[in-house]
């Protein structure tokens, strides 16, 4: 239970995160439109039977859908994504749907509430949906509230209405029957495992997509887009963002000496120290090579520069444990930009940061040059 627990409250991997709000934007824009698509539905049935209250009723749950799912688009498109909203949308998609079923028993029609064609199969969308939020956590709570809702529903329906006539056949939905609802509920279970499945598959793949192999770290791709997305946030938000490369200082000549097994070492060592050091908001990437690029979202300067300098002494006093036998230390060297102050794109911020850290580099090395410093010696000489 403990890991259960654990699991159920664990904040999502960084590169998750991102592909969960992506995920979250598209769901909500096929979410307006599916809505505006099923509203055709009550609005062709009302063309050829104008009287039939169900179709009003239909009519009424499609609109209010369209609403609702027009909301929340925009919400998402003008608000910072939180996990949370993951959940809450799910749920909500999945309730839309048993409202409107009981909008049926509502109008003395509890036959459509048990044994809808259209409208329960949204269950099943819904759950399938979940999948593209790539959170295990959200698609098995939206298959669970799917069950749950649907139950309560049928077995609501049938302790009202068992007696009154209102469950037996009609010509257009058959008659209530308790193993055709066990079905259902079954039929729901395995739409779960299914989108369980998917979302386990499509997390190995977008982690495949976004790590580099030897590190650990997140690769160039996953960074530029990273980058560029928090680029966009900050100027919407006029917050604070801080961009850094990091390079090995003499890193060939490391290698020269050691052997590439030993350089390998290396750079696996200092991942370790930049993931330890830095917070878990804080994307760190191998850019390339030796080459390190970190975006520090929300940091202002001067605490990036302290949090970034004592990265440079943390590396230097790790002992890297050599595959040949013995260790060896590096030494590495960073330059920072800050957005607002040094650029505001994302070309930007990298050409300032680069060559903030060939100023470094030509300064003398192991230290940290960024907005403010130009060639001082780090904050912390090395011990």
């Amino acid at each position: 239970m403990a890991r259960l627990g654990a699991w159920l409250i664990a904040p999502p991997d960084e590169a998750l995160a991102d592909a969960a709000r992506d995920g979250e934007l598209l769901v909500a824009r096929v979410r307006t439109w599916l809505t505006l698509f099923l509203l055709l539905i009550p609005l062709l049935s009302l063309a050829f039977e104008p009287g039939s209250a169900q179709h009003y009723v239909g009519l009424f749950v499609a609109l209010s859908a369209l609403t609702i799912a027009v909301l929340i688009e925009r919400a998402l498109q003008r608000r910072a994504f939180r996990t949370s909203m993951a959940f809450y949308s799910s749920v909500a998609d999945v309730s839309l749907v048993s409202l409107g079923l009981f909008a049926f028993w509502l109008v003395d029609r509890p036959i459509v509430t048990t044994n809808s064609r259209v409208m329960w199969e949204v269950y099943l969308i819904a759950i399938a949906a979940s999948a593209l939020r790539y959170d295990p956590r959200v698609t098995l709570t939206t298959g669970l509230v799917a069950g749950l809702q649907h139950t309560g529903l049928t077995v609501f329906t049938w302790a009202t209405h068992r007696g009154d006539g209102l469950l037996q056949a009609s010509e257009e939905y058959g008659y209530f029957s308790w193993s055709t609802q066990g079905s259902r509920l079954i039929v729901i279970g395995a739409m779960t495992v299914v989108a369980l499945a998917m979302v386990g598959r499509t997390q190995r793949l977008r982690k495949m997509s976004t790590n580099d192999r030897l590190t650990g770290l997140f690769n160039r791709l996953y960074a530029d887009e990273f980058l560029a997305n928090q680029v966009q946030r900050t100027a919407r938000t006029r917050g604070d963002l801080i961009v850094a490369l990091l390079d090995v200082d003499r890193f060939k000549q490391f290698n020269d000496t050691h052997g590439h097994a030993a350089g390998d070492a290396a750079l696996r060592s200092l991942s370790r120290v930049l993931r330890d050091r830095l917070r878990r908001s804080d994307m760190v990437a191998r850019y390339g090579g030796e080459e390190i690029l970190i975006v520090l979202p929300g940091a202002d300067v001067n605490s990036a520069l302290d949090a970034l300098d004592q990265v440079r002494v943390a590396v230097g006093l790790t002992d890297i444990a050599l595959p040949k036998g013995g260790e060896a230390r590096i030494q590495v060297s960073i330059g920072v930009a800050a957005w607002g102050i040094d650029a505001r794109t994302p070309e930007g911020l990298l050409e300032i940061a680069d060559a903030r850290l060939y100023e470094a580099k030509e300064a003398g090395r192991n230290r940290v040059v960024g907005p403010g410093t130009a060639g001082a010696l780090s904050l912390f000489e090395q011990a």
